[in-house]
């Protein structure tokens, strides 16, 4: 008899699940619901970079996504286990209860209340309050992030957020991370004591590490700002692997599933780290999950690594990814949000969405027809900062080389390069750290949709670059940990083998294009040097 997990990924945009056959990893059923309020752009100011999510949209959503995943079941009794992984780090001020704050009384509307998405740069300042503090102590806690402190990362959110408001400082208890409060709303775990918080999110996003005992003193964050002592004193002193269970079903929701309270529900994961995990990550393995932004992931066993931290690296986890191993995630800060961008810029006076949604279908096609040439149009990524290799949360992006004869095509042609070249600059980076990078794995939404973009990265990385047969790699990277965390599979590699997939298509790159993206390589580098900040 066939069993079967159902794997829950919280994208930027939508949350999907999966029911996937543990035996096969065939995907039985799937569905996606987009964040009704997000949808409509409320409680964000791109202005501001401020990007905020309401719990209601993550609860609605996952009640409907479960309901149909759950109801298309051929057995719904053989469902042994839910997986989540969500955006990160995406934390919420919560009461002692879990509560969001925003859904009590008086906060219903407060963006600050609400769930602070990665992509969020309002913390900008403190971040670099964090990066200076961490230079002066003893240690440089800043270490699992590459020496370099993030303003998506979790301490700049939580201390921009009580800096600005004294009735969150007052009614909050502590700030939870969206991939540790989903599985509290399944196991209905209400209080933050018994909290079973991911390590992944831990080490990469809240500087917990071994080498220093766990979590950073608490003289290191109350020296930056003593409204973060609080928080300090909320931070549970252990946390689980993303394979090993969170609680079971809560009585509440498997009467609202139709299912049984035996349910195991995971310990939550990073969606990027979930997706290495659906894409068959390993070690000499890069997988590629390209979407709003693009997080590469691999793996490197214990043994090899040590405690040494890379410079430059935004995620370093030990046992993050998959258990023996340091997991590194090295990222773009912008990589679908560049065409999202240009795509808006074009479509400023276009009076339909239809008419928009076409806009970089045609793009894309005109620019696979352009000619290869040298002094093309060049542009520099950072429209989001640099994230990887040597992070600058204070770069803007460039173009150059326009004339009164550029075409919408050869600037778009011009901004696939850059997240190319981007990306190449993290290869040769790992490469220069003593990180073998063999095989190339494309997963996420762009990699499914764009062959142009594809191809692209390919002919500059100068190696054949695979892309999964999986549309779901992070929502199936979650059911491969459930599947772990309630015992049908005896460790991560193992269902890995037997549940992901298989390869779709192969782009292999052109080696008549090699000399010239080389130039262009070269001018990227320099230009990037003298971007204006």
């Amino acid at each position: 008899m066939p069993y079967y997990v159902i794997g829950v990924d919280y994208g930027t945009d939508s949350a999907r699940a999966v029911l996937v056959d543990t035996s096969s990893g065939a995907t039985v059923a799937s569905s996606v619901m987009n964040y009704p309020r997000w949808a409509e752009g409320l409680y964000c100011d791109a202005g501001e970079s401020r990007f905020r999510q309401h719990p209601l949209d993550y609860l609605e959503c996952l009640e409907k996504v479960l309901r149909d995943v759950v109801d298309a079941c051929p057995d719904r009794k053989s469902i042994k286990a839910i997986g989540v992984d969500t955006t990160a780090s995406t934390p919420c001020f919560v009461d002692a209860h879990c509560t969001p704050l925003s859904l009590k009384e008086g906060f219903e509307e407060d963006p600050d209340a609400m769930f602070v998405l990665w992509k969020d740069h309002t913390g900008l300042v403190e971040a670099e309050q964090i990066n200076a503090a961490s230079k002066k102590a003893e240690v440089d806690y800043t270490a699992p992030c590459g020496f370099h402190y993030s303003p998506e990362a979790y301490w700049s959110k939580v201390l921009h957020i009580l800096r600005r408001s004294e009735d969150i400082r007052k009614q909050s208890t502590f700030a939870i991370e969206l991939c540790d409060w989903i599985p509290a709303v399944l196991t209905g775990c209400d209080d933050i004591s018994r909290l079973r918080t991911s390590h992944c999110a831990a080490g990469c996003k809240q500087l917990y590490a071994e080498m220093w005992g766990g979590w950073p003193p608490r003289d290191f964050f109350t020296g930056i700002d003593p409204v973060l002592g609080p928080v300090w004193d909320c931070l549970p002193q252990q946390n689980y692997g993303c394979d090993e269970p969170a609680g079971t079903l809560s009585r509440e929701w498997a009467d609202r599933l139709g299912l049984s309270s035996d349910v195991i529900v995971s310990v939550g994961n990073v969606d990027a780290h979930s997706g290495g995990i659906g894409g068959g990550v390993r070690y000499r393995s890069l997988v590629m999950n390209i979407g709003t932004s693009a997080c590469y992931m691999t793996t490197v066993p214990n043994e090899i690594m040590g405690d040494r931290m890379l410079s430059g690296v935004y995620g370093q986890i030990k046992d993050g990814i998959l258990r023996g191993s340091v997991g590194y995630e090295i990222s773009l800060s912008a990589f679908g949000d560049v065409f999202a961008w240009f795509r808006r810029l074009l479509s400023t006076f276009v009076g339909d969405e239809k008419t928009a949604d076409l806009i970089l279908p045609v793009l894309s096609e005109q620019a696979a027809g352009l000619r290869q040439r040298l002094d093309a149009p060049q542009a520099t990524d950072y429209f989001n900062g640099r994230r990887s290799p040597d992070p600058d949360n204070f770069l803007t992006a460039s173009i150059t080389g326009l004339k009164i004869t550029t075409t919408a095509a050869e600037i778009y042609y011009a901004l696939v390069e850059a997240v190319a070249f981007a990306t190449k600059a993290i290869v040769d980076f790992m490469a220069e750290n003593e990180v073998p990078l063999e095989r190339f794995v494309g997963i996420g939404g762009i990699s499914q949709k764009s062959p142009f973009v594809m191809q692209m990265l390919a002919d500059v990385l100068g190696h054949d670059l695979e892309v999964s047969s999986c549309k779901d790699c992070c929502a199936m990277g979650a059911a491969i940990q459930a599947s772990v965390a309630c015992g049908i599979h005896p460790d991560t590699v193992s269902a890995q083998d037997a549940m992901c997939q298989e390869v779709s298509v192969t782009y292999h790159p052109d080696a008549s294009k090699a000399e010239i993206f080389a130039e262009r390589y070269k001018r990227y580098k320099r230009i990037s040097a003298e971007t204006i900040k």
